[in-house]
C-alpha cells in the first residue's frame, strides 16, 4: 500500500515545496544492495530531492546511498555520490530529499548561458551536484567566501575553468579528510579564493590541479590566518607542468641538507640529456635549458653554468634551493615544516625561513 499521506516534496519548508522538478529520462540512481549495484531510474529531480523508478520500497525517514550518473553501465569517473533519505513510496517507486552537506548550493535549471532542453543532460545535472559540494567544502573552511565563491562557480568561470576549480577543491578535500571539522582548519578567504581562481587557468596536464589543491590544503590551519602561503601561490602562478615536472623529480631522487637559519637545499643532480626528456616531458633540449634558466632567476633551483647560445645541452646538473623545496612540500598539502615534509632533522637555528 503506498503512503499516499505524505506528499514528496524534498524538505518541509514552504521554499522547498516550490523546488521546480523536471523529467531526466538519462539520468539514473544506483545504489548497491548486498554486493551488486541496483540500478534505478529517474522519473524526476529537483534541487531537493528525485523520484526514482525502483522496485525498492525504502520506509518514509531510511537513509540511501545513491551515485547518479547516466543510465548505463556503473562509472566512476562520471558520478556523484549523494546520501538521501526516503519520503514516500507508491506503486512507481519511491521519493527521496537530499542530504545535502552543509553550506551547500544546488541550483538546478539556473544557467543563464544554456536552454532548458541542455540543462537537462546528466553531465549538466551532475556538475551542479559538483559545484553544490565545491561551494559547501570552501564555506567548512572559509565561510566567509560562500557568497564570493556561489558567485564565481555559478556565474563567472566557464565551464572548462568550473572544472578545473570543482577539482581543486575536491582534491584538497581529499587531502585534508577529516581533519577539517576534528582539526577546525580554516583557510584566509582571499587566499582560498585566489587559489581557485588561479588554478583554474591551468591548461597543463591535470596533474598540475593536484599542486594548486595541495596548495589549498597546505592554507588551512587551526589560527585560519597563515599568510605564508601567498609567497607560494605566486610562485606556483608563474609555472608550467614542466617545471614541476622537474621539481617533483629532483625532490624525490635528491639529497637533502639543512642549512643556516633552519634552511635546506639538496645537493647536486647530474643528469643526462635523457635524464632530463624523462623527468620533463619534453624532448626540446633548448626549450629545456631555457626553462632550467628561469627556474634558477626565481629561485627555485641554483644557479647554473650557462650554456653557449643555441649550444645544444647534453648534460646539467639540479639543485633545488630552499624555496624550491619548501614550494614542493607545500604543493603536496604539508602544513608543518619542510624539514619534516623530507625527513630532515630540525637544526638548532629553529623553523625554516622562506628565502632563496
Amino acid at each position: 500500500m503506498a503512503n499516499s499521506n505524505s506528499r514528496f516534496d524534498g524538505h518541509s519548508t514552504g521554499q522547498d515545496r516550490r523546488a521546480e522538478r523536471r523529467n531526466a529520462p538519462a539520468l539514473a540512481a544506483y545504489h548497491w544492495k548486498g554486493p551488486y549495484p541496483r540500478l534505478n531510474s529517474v522519473r524526476d529531480i529537483s534541487c531537493t530531492g528525485a523520484f526514482l523508478l525502483t522496485q525498492e520500497r525504502w520506509e518514509p525517514g531510511e537513509v540511501v546511498s545513491l551515485t547518479l550518473q547516466r543510465s548505463g553501465p556503473p562509472e566512476k569517473e562520471n558520478a556523484f555520490s549523494v546520501q538521501a533519505k526516503a519520503v514516500r513510496w507508491d506503486n512507481d517507486g519511491v521519493a527521496v530529499s537530499f542530504l545535502l552537506p552543509p553550506g551547500a548550493d544546488l541550483r538546478l535549471w539556473q544557467s543563464p548561458l544554456k536552454s532548458a532542453e541542455l540543462q537537462n543532460e546528466p553531465e549538466d545535472i551532475l556538475r551542479e551536484f559538483r559545484v553544490a559540494q565545491t561551494i559547501s567544502f570552501l564555506s567548512r573552511i572559509s565561510p566567509e567566501t560562500r557568497v564570493a565563491v556561489s558567485r564565481l562557480l555559478h556565474e563567472e568561470l566557464s565551464n572548462y575553468r568550473l572544472e578545473n576549480a570543482i577539482e581543486i577543491a575536491r582534491k584538497a578535500e581529499r587531502m585534508l579528510g577529516a581533519a577539517v571539522e576534528e582539526d577546525h582548519l580554516r583557510a584566509l578567504p582571499e587566499i582560498a579564493m585566489r587559489i581557485l581562481e588561479a588554478g583554474s587557468w591551468s591548461s597543463d596536464d591535470k596533474w598540475m590541479l593536484q599542486f594548486w589543491a595541495g596548495l589549498l590544503a597546505a592554507s588551512c590551519s587551526s589560527t585560519g590566518d597563515d599568510q605564508s602561503i601567498v609567497a607560494f601561490v605566486d610562485l606556483l602562478s608563474q609555472l608550467k607542468m614542466l617545471h614541476m615536472r622537474i621539481l617533483s623529480a629532483a625532490a624525490a631522487k635528491s639529497s637533502k641538507v639543512s642549512g643556516a637559519q633552519g634552511t635546506m637545499y639538496t645537493r647536486p643532480l647530474k643528469w643526462n640529456a635523457a635524464d632530463l626528456v624523462r623527468f620533463s616531458g619534453s624532448a626540446d633540449l633548448i626549450k629545456l635549458d631555457r626553462e632550467l634558466n628561469y627556474m634558477a632567476d626565481i629561485g627555485l633551483i641554483a644557479p647554473r653554468e650557462k650554456s653557449a647560445f643555441f649550444q645544444q645541452m647534453t648534460d646539467t646538473t639540479i639543485a633545488l634551493t630552499n624555496l624550491g623545496l619548501q614550494l614542493y612540500a607545500r604543493c603536496n598539502g604539508h602544513r608543518g615544516t619542510a624539514q619534516n615534509f623530507y625527513g630532515v632533522p630540525m637544526t638548532p637555528s629553529g623553523a625554516l625561513a622562506l628565502e632563496k
